[in-house]
């Protein structure tokens, strides 16, 4: 399966990735939620298709999270184990942090994700997504960690987790942590 679509905004029109979610009705137990999508990633169709996003797939199925064939997408096992994933802006971009306008719109789009697919779990694949939606919409500066933030649940409806990507501040040890506590979390889903 190929993800990429186009959308068309302020009169740009994007190639991207579109969201991969249930048919209407259908209740989540994860919401995987991105920055935006990457270049490469929408060049090759898939979702998180950098060295970082191979590596997430590849521990979410080494923990026994996400069981995929490791020749294959990830991706295209997401719906069947009760995963979606979005980001919070759609237009493409390598790099560039998200200004607040863009992350205000991105939350309004996300809470109604969240209300149709009632996810149990959000896991933020970086850190500054979620430092940037929750500045832009509580209008100052937050900053999450690693791993369960139950700062957050309220806002957000959900538990929120933030996946500690290789090459990040957080160490070897709490990442290690971090991953205990999401398997175990899995485990109650």
């Amino acid at each position: 399966m190929n993800y990429k679509t186009t959308i068309t905004v302020d009169g740009v029109t994007y190639d991207t990735l579109q969201d991969i979610l249930p048919e209407v009705g259908k209740q989540l137990k994860v919401l995987i939620i991105g920055k935006t999508p990457s270049l490469n990633s929408v060049l090759k169709g898939h979702y998180f298709q950098g060295t970082r996003g191979k590596t997430f797939w590849r521990k979410l199925n080494t923990l026994g999270l996400l069981k995929y064939p490791l020749d294959e997408y990830a991706d295209d096992y997401l719906l069947e184990q009760g995963f979606g994933v979005t980001h919070i802006s759609k237009i493409p971009r390598e790099y560039k942090p998200l200004n607040a306008v863009e992350c205000r719109k991105g939350y309004i789009r996300l809470m109604e994700k969240i209300e149709l697919y009632k996810p149990k779990l959000l896991i933020f694949t970086y850190k500054n997504a979620l430092d940037s939606l929750m500045s832009a919409v509580l209008n100052e500066s937050i900053r999450a960690k690693y791993g369960f933030n139950p700062s957050f649940d309220e806002i957000l409806h959900s538990a929120v987790f933030v996946y500690p990507m290789p090459g990040t501040i957080c160490t070897k040890a709490e990442a290690e942590v971090c991953f205990k506590d999401l398997v175990s979390y899995m485990k109650g889903l």
